[in-house]
C-alpha cells in the first residue's frame, strides 16, 4: 500500500499550518523554527480559507463539517 504524505501539516510547537513544500525548503516551521510537525486533524474557518488559498482543495475534501454540540 502506498503511503500518502499530507501537503499541509501543523507545527507541534506553535500550531501554525505549514505547507510540506515549505517545510522541506526551510527545514522547520517558518514561524518558530521547530522541526516537529503533526498531521492536521481539525481546521478553523480561517485555516480552511488559508488552505484553499494555497490551492489544496483535494486535501480539504478529507474534512467534513460537523454540527456544534
Amino acid at each position: 500500500m502506498e503511503e500518502t504524505i499530507d501537503p499541509v501539516l501543523r507545527c507541534d510547537s506553535c500550531q501554525e499550518l505549514l505547507q510540506l513544500e515549505t517545510l522541506h525548503k526551510v527545514g522547520g516551521c517558518s514561524k518558530c523554527g521547530n522541526r516537529r510537525v503533526r498531521n492536521v486533524l481539525v481546521l478553523s474557518v480561517d485555516e480552511e480559507a488559508k488552505v484553499r488559498e494555497w490551492g489544496f482543495s483535494e486535501f480539504l475534501e478529507r474534512f467534513e463539517a460537523t454540527a456544534d454540540a
